[in-house]
């Protein structure tokens, strides 16, 4: 169980504001401080600072909540453990393309097994990653980009990013210039999700944006984005995967704009979450 400083300090480090850590807490904001104080004296780091009126966190600060995060995945693996049957438990998070068009077949398989169960969350890459934080979830499987100093993680495969596009467009099964899909509507992810990010890096690296498009459409549903490709003209990009959904998508490619990205199980805790990892994959 966390030591009470020690959730002061988890709070302040997402609210990055005492006042606000206070109420939340029901304590008061000289309390937080002394919580801080003490942490701060017990590591002989210094995890705040103030440059003018703005807070920041420190090196040591990010370090500290990065250990923290393991020994609540310890502490929630422990927890688990007393549970007095033969009962196997995993909470997976995953982002969209993976939960939806990736590992169907592995959790199908596991769930054959009567004593396993699963809890399978699919979200974008920001609230899984604020999930695995807060140890609501024992791993997570993520699409594309994020920030590898701050988590642990195992590549599980890489894919290729493509360009999709309904069967009868112009585009089906060619390769096009980064000009040509600029006269096109696009239909992209919300923002912070893996493919939605993949793709603006990829536009802004070569001097363009998302609002270089005819038109830009966000959709979060990726049924929905299969539908207007097929069906409206649109074009998309996505891993390779999704375009294998429906037989009236196709793919093509952008010349000089070959990408693949990377799954990776990303987790806090390494012990605790590749024994749960192995148990599916």
């Amino acid at each position: 169980m966390l030591d009470y400083r020690v959730l002061t300090f988890l709070t302040l480090y997402d609210e990055m504001n005492y006042r606000c850590t206070a109420e939340k807490l029901n304590m008061t904001q000289p309390g937080v401080t002394q919580h801080i104080h003490y942490l701060e004296n017990y590591y002989a780091v210094k995890l705040f600072e103030y440059d003018g009126r703005h807070l920041f966190r420190t090196k040591s600060a990010e370090r500290l909540k990065r250990y923290f995060d393991s020994v609540k995945a310890e502490e929630a693996d422990i927890r688990e453990s007393f549970v007095p049957d033969n009962t196997v438990h995993i909470t997976v998070g995953a982002t969209k393309t993976i939960g939806e068009f990736v590992i169907v077949p592995e959790i199908r398989a596991f769930l054959e097994k009567p004593n396993n169960n699963l809890d399978l969350i699919v979200d974008n890459t920001e609230v899984l990653l604020r999930m695995l934080e807060k140890a609501e979830i024992d791993f997570a499987v993520i699409e594309g980009v994020f920030d590898k100093s701050k988590y642990g993680y195992q590549l599980y495969k890489k894919e290729s990013f493509v360009g999709v596009c309904a069967k009868k467009h112009r585009f089906a099964g060619k390769a096009v210039t980064l000009e040509d899909i600029f006269s096109e509507d696009i239909v992209v992810r919300e923002p912070f999700s893996g493919t939605r990010t993949l793709l603006h890096n990829a536009i802004t690296d070569r001097g363009f944006s998302l609002d270089s498009f005819k038109r830009c459409i966000t959709v979060s549903n990726f049924s929905v984005i299969c539908d207007l490709v097929a069906n409206n003209g649109a074009i998309t990009f996505a891993y390779e995967p999704i375009s294998r959904c429906r037989d009236d998508l196709a793919i093509f490619t952008v010349a000089d704009m070959q990408i693949s990205g990377e799954f990776n199980f990303v987790y806090c805790n390494e012990r605790v979450a590749k024994k749960k990892i192995n148990l599916i994959f």
